[in-house]
């Protein structure tokens, strides 16, 4: 019992973890956004993230909610943008893509 209320925790600061507690965050049909991130699982300390649609801004968290990284298209036609993380220690990582029409999706990052 105690391991399911930890995991509801866990979850819950991970979707917190992004501004608007949720609110802002939409999940799409593959047909209209989707977004790669590679190369994954994460080895060295950048990687990229690549969209037929306009990237506006990256935001890497880790599982507890804490913000690692922020990155913001300075270009107006940025289909890929390369993140740099640093070290990382290992674990899994969430990378919230937002579009220049402000719609997000949420994307898986392994790092070893």
């Amino acid at each position: 019992m105690k391991e399911i209320k930890k995991a509801i925790v866990l979850i819950f600061l991970c979707t917190v973890a992004f501004e608007g507690y949720g609110q802002d965050i939409s999940y799409f049909d593959k047909k209209e956004k989707e977004a790669l991130v590679y190369p994954n699982p994460l080895i060295g300390t950048k990687f990229i993230v690549k969209s037929e649609s306009v990237i506006s801004k990256v935001e890497v968290v880790n599982v507890i909610g804490k913000l690692i990284n922020r990155t913001e298209n300075d270009n107006f036609n940025l289909h890929e943008m390369q993140i740099k993380v640093g070290k990382c220690e290992r674990g899994m990582y969430f990378v919230k893509i937002t579009f220049e029409d402000n719609k997000s999706i949420i994307k898986k990052l392994l790092v070893k």
